[in-house]
C-alpha cells in the first residue's frame, strides 16, 4: 500500500477526496442498465422500480425516523422509487431512541450511505443526529451534501434546521404523516409533546412538501411558506384492475353480506353525516353493513350520530387501515360524498378496483363518468338522491356489474402511468428547494416588501 504524507494535509480533506474517487471509479466500472418494470409488477412485487438517468449532480441528505429505510436491500421514500436512482449521492440519517447500533455507518449501494444516530430518550436524538453529521459528513472542504431534506416536522426537522444554520445548505421539509389525528397521539405516548414542535419547525423551512392535499390546505392556512406543494404520486390506477382481492369482508364481518364503503378523514369538514343519513333505512337490514375507513377529530360525533339513527351496530369504523385497496376490491358499493381533491383520487381508484359508486357531482367527475352508465352522480347536498341511488344499486346486480365494467374501461382509456415521468417529477420537486430564496419569505410576510 502506498504511503501518504499527511503531515501537510488535512485528513478530512483526504477522506473527502477518496470518497469522490470511489464513486467515480464505480460509475466507470458499472454498465448502465435499464430495468423496465410494469405498473402491475411495481404494485404487486416489491413496489420499487429502477430507472437510469444521466442526471448526476445533486448530493442529498435525508433525515428520518423511519427505520424501514435501514433495509440494506432497498431504500425508498414512496414505496416505488429506489433512492439511489434519484440523485448522484444519497446520505440517509436515521434518528432512533434505544441502544446504539452495532454498525452505525453502512454503505448499502455505490452511492448510498446509511447513518444511525441513537440516544436513550427521543428528545436526545436530535443532538445525537447532529453529532453524527459533524463526524461523518463534515470535511475540510465543507459539508458534503448539497441539499438537506427532513422527513418529519419533529426531531428530523430540528436536525435539518441546525445543519442549515451551520452549513448554509438549502433545506426542505416533508410532512408524510397527518399529526392532527387522534390516532397519531395514540400511536406513541410521547407524541403529545411532539405536537408542539411543528409550530416552531415548519416556519423555519422555505420549502415544504406534503403527501396529501388535505395537509397542504391545513399548512397553507396556518403558515406562510414560499414553496409549498404536494409530492408527486404514482398514478397506478391501471394496476388496480388486475390486482386480486385479498380480503373477504363477509368472512371478517359476519353476518353482513352487503357492504357499503366510505373513505376519508373524519374531520369537522367531513360529509360522512350525509352518507349516514342517506343509508340509514338500508342499514336497518341486519345483513347490510357500512365500513368507514378514516379517523379524525370528529369521529366521536359520527359515532354518536350512528347511535341516534339506531344503526350503530351496522357501522364499523376502521381507523388503522393503511391500504384501502383490499376494501375497494371486496365491498359492494362505494359512496363518495366529499368533493375535495383527495376524494377525487378515491373515485378513480374505486373505478379501477371495480366497485360501483355513488358520488357527489363535480366538474371533474362529470368529465370522466356518465351518470347512470358508469356511476351515479348526485348533488352534494341532496341526501334523498343518495338514498334513492343506494336502493337502485342494492336491488340490481346487473346495474352494479355495468358500473364496474364501464368504470374500468374508462380507466384503461384515460389513464396511463409513466414511471420515468413520475421519477423525474419527484426529483424535481425535491430539487426545487435550491431555487427558493430567503428574501421571498420576507416579502411574503410583508406585502409592502418592507
Amino acid at each position: 500500500m502506498a504511503r501518504r504524507d499527511l503531515s501537510h494535509r488535512d485528513a478530512s480533506d483526504h477522506a473527502a477526496s477518496e470518497l469522490e474517487y470511489i464513486i467515480r471509479s464505480e460509475k466507470r466500472l458499472s454498465e448502465p442498465v435499464i430495468k423496465k418494470v410494469s405498473v402491475e409488477e411495481a404494485m404487486r412485487d416489491n413496489r420499487v422500480f429502477k430507472a437510469s438517468s444521466d442526471r448526476n449532480i445533486t448530493r442529498v441528505l435525508f433525515i428520518s425516523q423511519n427505520t424501514e429505510l435501514l433495509n440494506p436491500i432497498q431504500q425508498s421514500l414512496d414505496g416505488y422509487i429506489n433512492i439511489r436512482d434519484l440523485f448522484a449521492e444519497v446520505h440517509i440519517l436515521i434518528l432512533r431512541p434505544g441502544i446504539p447500533a452495532k454498525n452505525p455507518v453502512l454503505r448499502v449501494a455505490p452511492n448510498v450511505w446509511l447513518y444511525t444516530a441513537s440516544a436513550k430518550h427521543w428528545w436526545q436524538t436530535p443532538a445525537a443526529g447532529f453529532a453524527m453529521l459533524e463526524e461523518q459528513l463534515e470535511f475540510a472542504s465543507g459539508f458534503r451534501p448539497d441539499l438537506i431534506a427532513a422527513r418529519d416536522p419533529f426531531e428530523s426537522a430540528l436536525v435539518a434546521i441546525k445543519a442549515q444554520e451551520k452549513y448554509g445548505r438549502p433545506t426542505q421539509l416533508h410532512i408524510i404523516e397527518d399529526h392532527s389525528t387522534a390516532e397519531f397521539i395514540r400511536k406513541d405516548r410521547q407524541n403529545f409533546w411532539r405536537l408542539f414542535l411543528p409550530f416552531f419547525t415548519v416556519p423555519k423551512f422555505l420549502s415544504v412538501r406534503t403527501v396529501s392535499y388535505a395537509m397542504f390546505n391545513r399548512l397553507q392556512k396556518k403558515f406562510t411558506i414560499p414553496d409549498l406543494d404536494v409530492l408527486p404520486r404514482y398514478q397506478n390506477y391501471e394496476a388496480l384492475i388486475e390486482q386480486p382481492a385479498t380480503l373477504d369482508l363477509k368472512e371478517k364481518y359476519r353476518p353482513f353480506i352487503f357492504f357499503m364503503l366510505y373513505i376519508g378523514p373524519l374531520g369537522h369538514e367531513s360529509t360522512l353525516y350525509r352518507v349516514l343519513d342517506a343509508a340509514r333505512f338500508v342499514l336497518r337490514n341486519p345483513r347490510v353493513g357500512m365500513i368507514v375507513l378514516g379517523d379524525g377529530a370528529a369521529r366521536g360525533e359520527f359515532e354518536k350520530r350512528a347511535k341516534i339513527l339506531e344503526i350503530e351496530r351496522q357501522v364499523v369504523f376502521e381507523t388503522r387501515v393503511e391500504d384501502v385497496v383490499p376494501y375497494l376490491k371486496s365491498a359492494n358499493l362505494l359512496i363518495v360524498s366529499d368533493t375535495d381533491t383527495e376524494s377525487e383520487e378515491v373515485v378513480l381508484r374505486g373505478a379501477a378496483a371495480g366497485i360501483p359508486m355513488i358520488m357527489s357531482r363535480t366538474d371533474k367527475r362529470e368529465d370522466i363518468f356518465d351518470h347512470g352508465e358508469s356511476a351515479f352522480l348526485c348533488e352534494a347536498s341532496d341526501v334523498q338522491a343518495f338514498t334513492d341511488r343506494i336502493n337502485d344499486l342494492l336491488n340490481s346486480v346487473g346495474l352494479r356489474n355495468m358500473f364496474i365494467e364501464n368504470g374500468q374501461a374508462i380507466i384503461r382509456k384515460l389513464f396511463h402511468s409513466d414511471a420515468r415521468e413520475y421519477q423525474e417529477a419527484y426529483r424535481t420537486s425535491i430539487e426545487q428547494a435550491f431555487f427558493v430564496e430567503p428574501d421571498e419569505a420576507a416579502q411574503s410576510q410583508d406585502p409592502s416588501g418592507k
